[in-house]
């Protein structure tokens, strides 16, 4: 009889457990998407544009730039966009320092991400170097309705750089504005540096405001180089992008990687030090996980893989960059590629 018993409760534990695994299996797991922003170092063609100044980077250039060294550069940059944020790579990625459409697509085509099938959208700016910003985008999650070149009008005389990227689309069917941006590094003079990005700025804090006036509750993703750090007047007293997620200030940008510039982490090392100029911000309607798309809170990540960076010497576990001023080094960029995620809520 007990023989009977413990196979009845044998049974009985079993039936159960089988029902707890089907309940478990039967819940999904919230779909996570990846928006991501690269700095690829210089990321020129071969080819001489007599418009812009690139005649190092071509086959007979100080730099040697080659189609055997321009060819690893595209699948090292394809490597480490494929390895963003997990298996399925960005769904969003903004790109900076590339040179042409034909870069891009060079970089899609490549096999490592030749599969994904990412979009391309891309403008040709005036900036002297002929480095501009650009996005990818996977078109089974993201579908583009408007793209734009924001030109970003500089206080001083006779000079240009490159533009603001705004796209604007729907990530799984809501509503997004993206932002893409490379703001003017301290080229000759600290003091104009400063005061170019401040033009940059302002003028994007300008489109954020006239977007928002028309709905306060725009899911806005601002990311970018901006040559500043977190801290710096650019960003957090003109942009208004701080470390604050309190809802309450309502017109500020939250800063996703405030707390890792808090923390000395950094996306690019220079001078001994690191500093955190790849950043990406969103709108405080995207900070409520209660309704729609939202920032999933502490995702926001340096992507800085093994491959990646130097991993010893004196500059173990800084990004392994393509040159040292003139010495070719076949690295990758002098930038981590930074993430966050975003996810619906149920």
């Amino acid at each position: 009889m007990r023989y009977g018993i413990k196979t009845f409760f044998f049974l009985f534990s079993l039936t159960m457990l089988s029902g707890c695994a089907s309940l478990t299996s039967s819940i999904k797991k919230p779909k996570l998407y990846t928006i991501a922003f690269y700095n690829t170092e210089k990321l020129y063609d071969t080819q001489n544009d007599p418009k812009t100044d690139d005649d190092g980077f071509t086959p007979g250039g100080v730099l040697q730039w080659d189609q055997d060294r321009y060819k690893t550069k595209i699948r090292h940059i394809a490597q480490v966009i494929e390895t963003i944020g997990g298996k399925n790579g960005p769904d969003i990625i903004g790109l900076c320092e590339v040179e042409n459409r034909q870069v891009l697509d060079d970089i899609v085509k490549s096999s490592p991400l030749r599969k994904r099938r990412y979009g391309i959208i891309h403008y040709d700016s005036p900036d002297p170097e002929g480095l501009d910003v650009a996005m990818l985008y996977n078109p089974r999650v993201f579908k583009p309705t408007s793209q734009t070149n924001l030109p970003v009008k500089f206080s001083e005389r006779g000079f240009a750089s490159r533009g603001i990227l705004q796209v604007k689309g729907t990530l799984a069917g809501e509503p997004v504005t993206v932002y893409v941006n490379h703001w003017p590094e301290d080229r000759g003079s600290a003091t104009l540096g400063a005061a170019r990005r401040r033009d940059a700025a302002t003028e994007l804090r300008r489109q954020l405001d006239l977007q928002l006036k028309t709905d306060k509750n725009a899911k806005i993703i601002v990311l970018g180089d901006f040559a500043d750090e977190p801290n710096s007047v650019s960003v957090e007293k003109v942009l208004k992008a701080s470390g604050r997620p309190n809802p309450a200030y309502q017109n500020e940008l939250f800063n996703t990687f405030y707390l890792w510039f808090v923390q000395g982490n950094g996306s690019y090392h220079t001078r001994n030090d690191n500093k955190m100029r790849d950043q990406i911000m969103v709108t405080k309607s995207m900070m409520n996980t209660q309704t729609g798309l939202h920032y999933v809170h502490g995702s926001a990540q340096i992507h800085d893989p093994e491959f990646a960076k130097f991993t010893f010497g004196r500059y173990k576990d800084t990004p392994r960059q393509t040159w040292s001023h003139t010495l070719y080094l076949g690295g990758y960029s002098d930038h981590f590629p930074v993430y966050i995620k975003l996810q619906q809520a149920k």
